[in-house]
């Protein structure tokens, strides 16, 4: 079972709470000593406003709808990833074969769409989104964020209690969406947004990570043993009003820059080369 939070508006009360969290952490002698706890605080006062009740087994939080601003998202990414640890280091929160199945559904998805897409571009794998899911998996919190990136990226969060077979049992669910979906852009019935930003023509690069929770507290109740899939998506998706994609002939409507080359139904421009493997680049 899914469950969409509806957009939220900010009281009062919280803008002013916000306010003061926010100019109290700009004074620049206290933002390098207390850079972490601003953000944590700030992000719990906003959590404290936003209240989703439902049970399940297995849920799928909806991606979000916020609007772009002009930023350097290479510099928005590594800013919401933890940098402590050496690069050689650094501990993958996702294995490569789980990174493959990930991508290579999703792509197959996307190839399937009906009606047919005329601009779908096949989607690869970004390490910066990937290290940016991480960040966010990390903390163990049933929600989106952080606030800052969402501003920018999509996201698809799923979690499952207990032992699962594969990665895609977490990821699946959002695919069962499309039963929901009412081209070009209507849900009837249930969340479907998780669905359309798996098959938006434009989000390209995914980035994802998964977490084991010991404790993760969901929708009022504590599940043991959590695992927390994170996805992260560039382009965004899910614009109000907007259709994921076009229709037409397969690659009919291919952005120039792809040259016209054409694989599986998608827009691709890597060298045919490299198109029997996967689109992940470490």
């Amino acid at each position: 079972m899914c469950c969409e939070r509806p957009l939220q508006l900010k009281t009062p009360a919280l803008f002013r709470l916000q306010d003061y969290i926010h100019n109290t952490c700009s004074q620049p002698d206290r933002r390098q000593m207390m850079s972490l706890a601003c953000v944590q605080l700030f992000f719990a006062a906003t959590l404290w406003t936003l209240p989703c009740t439902a049970t399940s087994v297995a849920l799928s939080s909806a991606t979000r709808l916020l609007h772009l601003k002009d930023v350097s998202m290479e510099a928005l990414l590594r800013n919401s990833s933890d940098t402590s640890a050496p690069r050689t280091r650094r501990k993958r929160f996702i294995s490569s074969k789980d990174m493959t199945a990930i991508l290579d559904y999703h792509n197959r998805v996307r190839s399937q769409v009906f009606p047919p897409a005329g601009n779908m571009e096949y989607m690869v794998w970004d390490e910066r989104l990937a290290k940016s899911a991480e960040s966010w998996a990390a903390q163990c919190i049933w929600d989106h964020g952080p606030p800052h990136v969402l501003r920018h990226i999509g996201q698809n969060l799923s979690i499952i209690s207990g032992r699962y077979r594969s990665i895609i049992d977490l990821v699946r669910s959002w695919y069962d969406e499309r039963h929901y979906f009412s081209y070009p852009n209507r849900c009837s019935g249930s969340v479907c947004t998780h669905y359309t930003q798996m098959v938006w023509a434009t989000s390209n690069k995914i980035g994802c990570a998964i977490r084991r929770c010991p404790n993760m507290y969901v929708f009022g109740s504590m599940w043991k043993r959590a695992t927390f899939l994170v996805c992260n998506y560039s382009i965004k998706g899910n614009w109000v009003g907007e259709a994921p994609y076009k229709t037409g002939k397969p690659c009919s409507a291919c952005p120039s820059s792809y040259g016209g080359s054409c694989n599986k139904n998608q827009c691709d421009s890597r060298p045919k080369s490299r198109r029997n493997a996967s689109g992940v680049r470490g």
